[in-house]
């Protein structure tokens, strides 16, 4: 014989939305460091890229899809002339809600989900900011900025 509150329907229902409820904030939690770790796993691949001074590695972490030769080409030489400076941090910080909007004459080639700050360790202390953006399910990307059609 089962106890006579479980066979009680309301406490049925209050059981299941209760366990509706912690699945569904378990699952978001879950999502949430998904995306927290790989971005920082992206973020990481950025520090180390600049380390060996690797202009190469610092290109494949862009998502080309959809750049033209010029941009590319123009892209190309920012990493040139950034690739050989020493980097005294990398910090992943959440895109801004501004950020969100596409700029006038822009738009991403992958929808930007944070920025990948790189402080470089120079007198003056330069910094780049690299949007980040999810590629297919597994992995983020940095995201290219191309003119607007």
């Amino acid at each position: 014989m089962r106890p006579l509150l479980l066979r009680s329907p309301w406490f049925r229902r209050a059981f299941a939305a209760v366990f509706g409820l912690l699945l569904g904030f378990l699952l978001v939690a879950v999502w949430s460091w998904w995306r927290t770790h790989t971005v920082g796993v992206l973020a990481e691949d950025l520090r180390a890229a600049f380390a060996r001074r690797d202009a190469a590695a610092i290109e494949s972490l862009f998502c080309w899809e959809g750049v033209d030769a010029a941009t590319r080409a123009r892209l190309r030489l920012v990493i040139q002339q950034e690739h050989e400076l020493p980097v005294a941090s990398v910090v992943v910080r959440a895109l801004p809600a501004y950020d969100h909007q596409p700029g006038p004459g822009l738009r991403p080639n992958l929808t930007p989900d944070a920025v990948i700050e790189v402080t470089f360790a120079t007198a003056d202390r330069l910094s780049a900011a690299y949007l980040a953006g999810r590629d297919g399910f597994f992995r983020y990307r940095l995201v290219v900025m191309l003119p607007a059609n």
